[in-house]
């Protein structure tokens, strides 16, 4: 699988299924919407590519998690 941020192309290893995703966010496979949400937004100020360009993999697999996930919600 391939993400696109700002024109670069990044791989990832592994497909996102549910409970990578859940990992990836560091939440429980039970938690509610809001929990989701807000680890995303810790993790997205953490690895933001204009805050910390050394993190665009991390941001683009939080990115993709929370994408996957606010689908069932």
């Amino acid at each position: 699988m391939y993400l696109s941020l700002d024109g670069v192309c990044i791989s990832m290893v592994e497909p996102m299924t549910k409970e990578r995703a859940y990992a990836v966010l560091g939440v429980d496979e039970s938690a509610d919407f809001s929990a989701v949400s807000l680890a995303f937004r810790n993790l997205r100020e953490k690895y933001h590519p204009d805050k910390n360009p050394a993190f665009r993999k991390e941001y683009a697999e939080a990115l993709a998690a929370f994408e996957l996930l606010q689908r069932d919600y």
